[in-house]
């Protein structure tokens, strides 16, 4: 039952051929069995998961779409009276004292909370580790990483610990994890906001400034990335609907910032065109210049540096910047200088990246004006073995620079904003999975789900690993 979509166990559940106490039940023992092999969990929480779930079995009427189905939450989330520390020592003995609007959303619709799941230091690196809490492992292969920041959370799905995750998206946090573990993921257009109940801001301290965050579903299936996205958002009109691939104008985006991808993710991205082209989808080449991509690279370091500067002091500002430095002095984006400036929450130069981030929207969105989608490469391979010191990583007898192979290709969407979903290619030659992500024009979330839907229909799907 463990690799059961969260729409079968709600149907399930509505049938009665299935108790939600029987359901978390299975649950819990799963992780009680898993977890201490991957911590994909940082909190469990076994007596209120059970007391929801008895209360949704006796519940009869006004049943919601997740009604008794167990699910997960990234542990950034506020949810009153737990611990919200994002892996960060000064919050260790924080507790919230409100509930997300997101994960109260999730409740709301019958939900039951297994607990919540890993994440890296301040949310802050495409790999899941941290002086609170143990590093997080792939289930494909526990020597490598799930990603980050939503890598418990990935981790956990992979390995039928949970049935859907709520996670969180700045530099790649759902579509990496999602990439590496397999899934379903979608960082929506960009949505995040000071009172969504994400940390940071930093609980209580009324910050109102939110730039290129993303707030987001991961699932094993197409139905279930729809099911949480209707319950988690006020659902966009769909301007153009896709009813079938036809016609479906896809751009190849084969490279960016001078950068190509491994073998691994070039053979997903050409089992997709496969995919899209026997369903009579049309898929030609787009590209970025190198100097615009400059550009979006340098914007999204220097937003990315005030998003976290203004939850911190200038001393563990300094720390930070000084924690990441080699890995920035090694890596072809030359991203030291914005993020500094970003890191330096002077106002001036924080009004002028928004000026340049304009500008590069609509530069974007011109480039890519002929197609519907746009599909890409979401890193340059697949799941890296664990890397605490962002050394370089190797990929096809080379070895990459940290940055280079974990953010150009997600940091582009943070920057544009634009709405994107990650879909499971397949596995590559040594058993791991390589996720493909295909970006709408603003606003076409429901474009990109249908996509998903459609995709499905096809054969992409969830693959799980070889745990029993």
């Amino acid at each position: 039952m463990h690799y059961l979509s969260a729409s079968d166990i709600a149907a399930a559940i509505a049938a009665n051929e299935l108790t939600s106490v029987a359901a978390t039940k299975h649950y819990l023992a799963r992780i009680e069995r898993y977890n201490p092999q991957f911590n994909a969990y940082v909190q469990v929480y076994t007596e209120q998961a059970l007391q929801q779930a008895q209360a949704r079995d006796r519940q009869t009427e006004s049943r919601g779409p997740l009604h008794g189905v167990p699910i997960s939450i990234k542990e950034c989330y506020l949810l009153a009276g737990t611990s919200t520390t994002l892996n960060y020592p000064p919050l260790k003995n924080y507790r919230g004292q409100t509930t997300s609007p997101l994960v109260q959303r999730l409740i709301d619709a019958g939900a039951v909370i297994l607990g919540k799941t890993n994440v890296p230091q301040l949310l802050a690196d495409s790999q899941t580790f941290g002086p609170l809490y143990p590093t997080a492992n792939n289930p494909f292969d526990p020597q490598r990483t799930p990603g980050g920041s939503t890598g418990g959370g990935a981790a956990a799905l992979a390995a039928g610990l949970s049935s859907l995750e709520l996670g969180s998206d700045i530099g790649g946090s759902i579509r990496n994890p999602s990439s590496y573990c397999g899934l379903f993921g979608l960082k929506p257009t960009e949505n995040g906001h000071a009172r969504d109940g994400h940390v940071p801001p930093l609980p209580e301290q009324r910050l109102g400034m939110s730039v290129m965050n993303c707030t987001g579903p991961l699932a094993r299936s197409a139905a279930d990335l729809a099911r949480a996205y209707e319950v988690l958002y006020q659902p966009q009109a769909l301007a153009q609907p896709l009813s079938s691939l036809k016609q479906l104008r896809v751009g190849l985006l084969s490279s960016f910032h001078g950068l190509q991808p491994g073998k691994a993710v070039q053979q997903g991205l050409t089992r997709m065109q496969q995919v899209l082209e026997q369903a009579g989808a049309i898929v030609t080449p787009v590209q970025l210049d190198q100097h615009l991509a400059q550009r979006i690279i340098a914007n999204w370091a220097e937003l990315f540096g005030f998003s976290i500067a203004q939850n911190l002091s200038w001393p563990i500002r300094r720390l930070f910047y000084w924690k990441f430095r080699p890995a920035l002095r090694d890596s072809s984006l030359s991203v030291i200088n914005p993020l500094k400036r970003g890191l330096s929450l002077d106002f001036k130069h924080y009004s002028r990246a928004l000026y340049e981030r304009a500008e590069l929207i609509t530069e974007v969105q011109r480039s890519f004006q002929p197609v519907d989608v746009v599909m890409s490469a979401t890193s340059m391979g697949p799941a890296f073995v664990h890397n605490h010191t962002h050394r370089r990583i190797e990929l096809d007898g080379e070895a990459i620079p940290y940055m280079d192979y974990c953010f150009p290709f997600v940091a582009l969407y943070n920057l544009t904003g634009q709405p994107v979903l990650t879909v499971p290619s397949g596995l590559s030659d040594n058993g791991l999975p390589v996720g493909i992500s295909f970006a709408g024009s603003h606003h076409q979330d429901a474009l990109l789900l249908n996509l998903a839907r459609l995709l499905s229909e096809q054969g992409v799907q969830f693959s799980p690993p070889q745990l029993d």
